[in-house]
């Protein structure tokens, strides 16, 4: 019962969504307001909070380090594998490899089991993703001769980004000891834990609703679709992997594992889209990335399921 009474609210409010873009209650639209607000304002709060409440320790920064090499490594051999698919889909597939969306999917999940105090565990796992999502792909595509090549705009667009934003200030305010010192005066506390979570209690609600509006699966694309599912969980898996190889005192923490496990059987970073639209050419390649990113979110949801129920955290 336990088990069921974390899933329900998560297939609920997905369920939700869902009935709404049937019943048409909100439209396409006002649904990507939704999003944005959550992931573009309310979910930057919550990484600076992390952030300057973590203890930045060194293993937090080696697995930055070990993420960012492993995703540029997956794109390089993303783009063998390929092959494997038709030529619309080849050189978009490798980045629907690359990273996995913590925000939306992977840390509401996440906290619906553990509660928002081990949040920290999944934020330098997005930290690397948000790098290689505003910085190693934009390069590629920079290469690709797809959009701006003049370094200074794309400077620019990386440093006023929100979430790099929230991880630099989050981090100059831990590392200087600023933020701890502010903390010592408690009206200043409470002020700024009741801010906190004014701002950061609705993000996996407004997510999670979301998603459900926006899950849907193009049967045409069914054969190429599964395809590259097993090529990114072959990746994905190998990930995992690696993971209880080199950073085993960590796994062994259960609900640092089960938070592992999760978050890389969640779909591609959902900035990859927006990064790549310049390559979709085609209305079709705009649907297969929607179709895929769907596909993976119901793996996400089953995976979700089976940690609940066969891998306990207490």
């Amino acid at each position: 019962m336990a088990a069921v009474s974390v899933i329900f609210p998560v297939f609920f409010l997905l369920f939700l969504g869902g009935h709404a873009r049937r019943r048409a209650w909100i439209s396409h639209e006002q649904n990507e307001g939704a999003k944005r607000i959550a992931l573009d304002i309310l979910f930057p709060f919550l990484i600076y909070q992390v952030m300057v409440e973590t203890n930045l320790e060194k293993g937090v920064f080696l697995e930055i380090i070990f993420l960012i090499f492993i995703w540029m490594l997956v794109y390089f051999l993303g783009g063998q594998l390929s092959k494997l698919l038709p030529g619309d889909f080849q050189e978009i597939a490798p980045f629907l490899c690359l990273t996995c969306e913590g925000g939306a999917v992977a840390l509401p999940l996440y906290i619906s089991v553990v509660g928002k105090s081990y949040t920290a565990n999944l934020i330098p796992f997005d930290i690397a993703g948000i790098l290689i999502n505003f910085i190693f792909v934009p390069l590629i595509l920079m290469n690709k001769s797809i959009g701006e090549r003049k370094l200074l705009p794309f400077a620019r667009k990386i440093f006023t980004s929100s979430f790099i934003l929230a991880v630099l200030f989050g981090v100059i305010m831990n590392a200087s000891g600023l933020h701890q010192a502010l903390m010592q005066n408690a009206g200043l506390k409470a002020v700024f834990d009741n801010t906190m979570e004014a701002l950061t209690v609705p993000i996996g609600s407004l997510i999670l609703f979301s998603l459900g509006y926006s899950m849907r699966l193009h049967k045409g694309f069914l054969a190429s679709l599964f395809t590259l599912a097993g090529i990114r969980l072959l990746f994905c898996g190998s990930i995992i992997l690696l993971f209880f190889l080199l950073f085993k005192e960590q796994m062994q923490n259960r609900i640092f594992s089960f938070g592992v496990i999760l978050y890389f059987l969640c779909p591609t970073g959902f900035p990859v889209p927006l990064q790549i639209k310049g390559l979709l050419q085609k209305e079709e390649q705009e649907e297969f990335v929607s179709a895929f990113i769907s596909l993976f979110l119901l793996i996400a949801l089953a995976a979700y399921a089976l940690l609940v129920l066969f891998y306990p955290v207490a």
